[in-house]
């Protein structure tokens, strides 16, 4: 068979140094995602395929923004709340080190703060509703009032207590457990406990138990205005909130935002993302009965048919079988992440817009078309019997 190079095909780089199988693989799944930046209405993207062997698929198309340098794999964007698997990988930790349970009550954490009492439902709360949003709480992160704070003070750095005050007095969405409404405020309180047990901070403990452990050298914490590698993103939606129409001036954010912390909170590569999706749920994290609670999931129609939420999961019905990942949003891009577990295929994408409609489906379906075209490209070559081993 002859490779992409063979035919005289120009490569971008990572795909020149791969090995020809390798190279035809990713060729394939380059073709595919050119061809959905075309036929779309948006600057770039960047994904990466892992597959079952550990070797990864990596693709760019577009550019960090108009007349911008094309993008690479190694580009950084917000990963916005795809960061909440990070927040659920850490409490699910703690809850088999017997140091957290699922069914603790929140309260408990609060009760002797001046403000608790005001939260919804305060007395009723538990570990689980935050971790699969059936607290009743509203998203605090899309209240006017915050969006007019943030943009009045741009520079500010927020306290999570802060965020929290946006939905004090609130009437509740729903009885505990009773509905399903997602809400950035769920994690931040979940930040809160888990700051509280360990006595260290949140970043901390993603960086030593998650982080280093597993090589994700990429992942960086949202933590400030300027952080490197950063490419610019188009804010579209963004806009209704008073920012944008881009994300940066002269490589430093228009605002803060570094208030998203247990939210989101990182910004990551496309590679960094897919590995960790394959860590985070391919099940050599967790004991079996912990990962049986993660993926215990229920209808999350909010995200789209077919879609249900689990204990920090977005579980995705696909004709590939389950997707087990999760979406993110922030102003000027998206994100979507996640594992195959019927493929052993982990897979992510990132887009410098949160323009979704420009994109022309959603980023889980972008990913099936990127998988599927990957097996499609397979065949030929274990029909030839010229699959190779990993390198």
């Amino acid at each position: 068979m002859s490779t992409p190079l063979a035919l005289g095909l120009s490569l971008p780089l990572w795909i020149a140094c791969a090995s020809p199988e390798l190279q035809t693989i990713t060729a394939a799944c380059q073709a595919e995602l050119d061809a959905i930046h075309e036929a779309g209405s948006f600057p770039g993207a960047t994904a990466t395929l892992i597959l079952a062997d550990g070797r990864a698929v990596q693709l760019a198309a577009g550019h960090t923004e108009p007349q911008g340098r094309p993008l690479t794999p190694l580009d950084r964007m917000l990963v916005g709340s795809t960061g909440k698997t990070y927040v659920a990988a850490l409490v699910h930790q703690f809850v088999e080190e017997g140091r957290l349970g699922y069914d603790d009550l929140v309260s408990g954490w609060f009760n002797k703060t001046d403000w608790y009492a005001g939260i919804p439902n305060a007395e009723a709360l538990t570990v689980r509703h935050l971790l699969r949003h059936q607290s009743g709480l509203e998203r605090y992160e899309f209240k006017p009032a915050f969006w007019e704070a943030v943009v009045a003070d741009p520079d500010r750095h927020w306290q999570p207590t802060e965020l929290l005050a946006y939905v004090v007095g609130d009437e509740p969405m729903f009885p505990a457990g009773q509905g399903w409404a997602y809400a950035d405020t769920n994690y931040i309180f979940l930040g809160l406990i888990l700051e509280a047990i360990a006595e260290r901070s949140f970043y901390d403990l993603v960086r030593e138990r998650l982080l280093v452990p597993h090589g994700l050298r990429d992942t960086v914490p949202s933590d400030r205005t300027r952080i490197p590698g950063m490419v610019q993103g188009e804010v579209k939606m963004g806009q209704q909130l008073g920012v944008g129409p881009w994300t940066l001036e002269e490589g430093v954010f228009t605002y803060n935002v570094q208030f998203e912390w247990c939210g989101g909170g990182f910004a990551s590569t496309s590679t960094d993302l897919a590995r960790w999706a394959r860590v985070m749920f391919d099940g050599r994290l967790f004991s079996e009965e912990t990962s049986a609670a993660l993926f215990d999931a229920v209808p999350a129609r909010e995200l789209g048919p077919g879609r249900s939420y689990g204990l920090g999961v977005i579980v995705t019905s696909t004709d590939l079988g389950p997707l087990q990942g999760h979406d993110g949003f922030m102003p000027g891009y998206l994100t979507c992440m996640g594992y195959f577990p019927e493929l052993g295929v982990a897979a992510a994408i990132q887009v410098n817009t949160d323009n979704g409609r420009g994109v022309g489906m959603p980023l889980h379906r972008v990913l099936v078309q990127l998988v599927e075209r990957m097996q499609e490209s397979l065949q030929p070559l274990e029909e030839s019997g010229l699959q190779q081993s990993p390198e």
